[in-house]
């Protein structure tokens, strides 16, 4: 009861407006079956691009495997919300029978003159806006080509690099787009909007110096490529593995957990020691004998060092292994062994590395040869 009492006014109210446009109608001599066609087909439009893209938005995830389809599927979706809507304004306002309404209506004063032109304008807005987004939408495809092609690739700087290709085309579609409206509203704006974008482009220049410093020295370190995401590099002052590489600053792993971001143009101008890229990691050592170690047991001891060194674990023969009695010290007789270990894994080095140490140490004992001990006296 309630609601139906509410609902008379409304009624009424409707039933008022409907007679006062047919009272129009005749009045102006005008048929408005079209344009009420037209804004009956473009809420049907509307609703069909919102459906669109829910409907693409939802089928999109079921292409796990294919990023490229799933970027397509999802903008497509993104495009049709705005595109189907805005196409179906463009063919009805350009419909020859709602022109000439529209012209009627105009002459009979009920709309003003100019209307048609500025009617046009908006269309024109409106098209070129779905247009703008739907380019700015399919830009995604590209990406995900990229993306695809990077993720096959073994530099992996390469997945950092179309990001920043992303953004770099999402903001020049968006500039052009910009210039295309104000062109559409005003031609004789866009030179000034030109010169206003120049001048502001000079103006942000001079206050963000630094982060253009920092923007140059990404691409800089893009360009050049001396590590990749994922190596180990030593930067003069700090060593540890590279994480990421943004358009302001690189952020590095410390070896004990830490994060250290440094900005791209300070890390683009310092040396740079790429850990992981070594062919090889080269290991030298002194083993200490007594200071009265005999020449007879100082030559057995080199030639125990050689042996056990011969053809090594990670063996090159570009590389041999040195083993020289090199020096006298204060306290002992000193014979340097070096070795280089292919290819550069750290941590089978190190293993090897103990089991020599372990080898040396084991067969001078039973040769009855004794190491040195440094502020201990040498036995007689």
């Amino acid at each position: 009861m309630f609601l139906s009492q509410a609902a008379n006014p409304l009624n009424a109210e409707a039933d008022k407006l409907i007679k006062d446009f047919d009272a129009l109608e005749k009045t102006i001599g005008v048929d408005f079956t079209l344009l009420k066609e037209a804004a009956l087909w473009i809420g049907v439009a509307l609703v069909a691009g919102w459906l669109s893209k829910k409907v693409l938005g939802w089928i999109a995830p079921n292409f796990k495997e294919s990023p490229i389809a799933q970027a397509a599927i999802r903008s497509t979706g993104k495009a049709l919300q705005l595109l189907i809507p805005a196409y179906t304004l463009f063919f009805f306002f350009n419909n020859a029978n709602l022109q000439d309404t529209l012209k009627a209506l105009v002459a009979s004063k009920q709309l003003s003159d100019g209307s048609l032109s500025k009617i046009d304008k908006v269309v024109s807005i409106i098209v070129w806006t779905a247009n703008f987004f739907t380019l700015y939408h399919f830009v995604a495809w590209p990406i995900a080509w990229a993306k695809k092609l990077a993720e096959n690739t073994e530099n992996k700087l390469d997945d950092v690099l179309v990001p920043m290709l992303g953004t770099a085309s999402r903001a020049l579609v968006v500039v052009l787009g910009i210039i295309k409206a104000v062109a559409i509203i005003d031609p004789t704006m866009v030179n000034a909007f030109l010169a206003l974008l120049g001048s502001g482009g000079i103006a942000i220049g001079l206050a963000s110096q630094d982060t253009l410093k920092n923007t140059f020295g990404a691409i800089m370190l893009i360009i050049d490529q001396p590590f990749i995401i994922g190596d180990f590099i030593n930067t003069g002052s700090h060593e540890g593995q590279v994480e990421s590489l943004g358009l302001r600053s690189t952020t590095l792993i410390l070896l004990d957990g830490q994060r250290l971001t440094i900005p791209n143009s300070d890390l683009a101008n310092r040396p740079i020691v790429n850990i992981t890229r070594r062919d090889f990691i080269r290991v030298q050592d002194v083993i200490h004998l007594e200071m009265n170690t005999s020449s007879e047991h100082a030559k057995q001891a080199l030639k125990i060092v050689r042996e056990l060194m011969s053809n090594h674990e990670g063996y090159d023969p570009r590389h041999p292994p040195m083993a020289h009695i090199q020096e006298f010290s204060d306290w002992a007789v000193n014979l340097r062994i070096m070795y280089w270990y292919h290819p550069a894994d750290g941590a089978k080095q190190l293993e090897y590395n103990q089991r020599l140490i372990l080898q040396i140490i084991e067969s001078l004992q039973k040769a009855g040869i004794r190491l040195a001990a440094q502020g201990l006296p040498q036995n007689t």
